[in-house]
């Protein structure tokens, strides 16, 4: 199944935030279905990131490498 994850979806999953229903993370982590990410939400979170309402564990450099292969 493809899976288009919206910008909190996305940031939830990353941050292990309980807001993310669990039957949706299960999803996320099925290796059978492909995880897509919309430019929009990189550019979004890259804005939050920059003006320092979004804080994350890794560098958002090191997040858009990861997901490289999912961005539509």
């Amino acid at each position: 199944m493809d899976l288009l994850l919206d910008t909190h979806a996305v940031i939830w999953f990353i941050t292990d935030d309980k807001k993310l229903p669990e039957k949706i993370k299960t999803q996320i982590e099925n290796t059978k279905n492909d995880v897509l990410v919309s430019m929009v939400s990189l550019w979004e979170m890259s804005v939050k990131y920059s003006i320092g309402k979004l804080e994350l564990d890794i560098t958002l450099r090191r997040l858009l490498g990861l997901l490289r292969n999912q961005v539509l």
